[in-house]
């Protein structure tokens, strides 16, 4: 795929997804710029450049799996790089290889490719129209295939998606 892949610097900071409540904010640390019902905004520097996200956890997780981490969607504004408003998965494991994540928007649904502990749509196009769906929708699912072959059915709540992403996009001007 020619998809272009989040930064090294977001890939890092999804791996610290869980400490991002817990610890104080410092330099270069993800600051929580604003709550909206169930979607969280941060904002943090890479090097001269602000990058903003919001991020959801799942409100219900089903699945025939033993244990994984902590599931979330994020949708990521990174301002003067040639992708904006990237929506990506990440499931708290590793997907089977070659598997595709099955993304439902109260009954619109979507294909997420996969990669490692990420999913992400094929292209901007397909990330507008899945943040469209979102700022319309109630509820969204995330249906994935782990590594080890166990499966995962996440239940997502849109309340709040649409301010977050107006604050997301007022912290992190195009």
């Amino acid at each position: 795929m020619t998809r272009r892949h989040l930064t090294t610097t977001l890939l890092a900071l999804l791996a610290a997804w869980p400490l991002l409540t817990a610890a104080p904010a410092e330099a270069q640390t993800p600051q929580l710029s604003g709550s909206y019902t169930d979607w969280n905004v941060y904002e943090f520097k890479d090097g001269n450049d602000k990058i903003c996200y919001m991020a959801s956890v799942p409100k219900k997780q089903e699945g025939d799996y033993t244990r994984r981490g902590s599931p979330a969607v994020l949708v990521t504004r990174r301002p003067g790089v040639e992708i904006i408003d990237e929506v990506s998965v990440q499931p708290g494991y590793g997907y089977k290889e070659g598997s595709e994540v099955e993304l439902k928007v109260d009954a619109r649904g979507f294909t997420l490719f996969t990669q490692g502990e990420h999913a992400w749509t094929k292209n901007e196009k397909d990330d507008q129209a899945l943040i469209s769906a979102m700022q319309r929708g109630s509820n969204m699912t995330v249906r994935g295939t782990s590594s080890k072959d166990t499966s995962s059915l996440d239940t997502y709540s849109l309340l709040g998606f649409t301010k977050a992403y107006q604050a997301m996009g007022d912290a992190c001007a195009r």
